[in-house]
């Protein structure tokens, strides 16, 4: 996904830069692997949006629930296979 075109302006994007890093930090992924997740659930909640202003918001609780579904996941695959 290009972030050119995702964004409308600097400003707009050096907010959800910082909602990438938050993410990031709260679930204990690379940015990296963020990034493409965050961009994705951005760019179908902004398609639909009428006020962008809580975007940020949306999108990170959204993306931090489908990281954190991930790990939950992982650690039950892990605990069937090891225990």
């Amino acid at each position: 996904m290009n972030s050119t075109f995702l964004y409308e302006d600097e400003e707009e994007e050096k907010l959800h830069r910082n909602a990438i890093r938050a993410l990031a930090r709260e679930t204990g992924m690379p940015a990296e692997a963020v990034v493409p997740l965050y961009e994705s659930v951005f760019e179908r909640l902004k398609r639909h949006a009428k006020i962008k202003d809580f975007l940020p918001i949306l999108v990170s609780r959204e993306v931090k629930d489908i990281l954190l579904h991930r790990v939950n996941l992982s650690l039950m695959e892990y605990r069937d296979d090891y225990l």
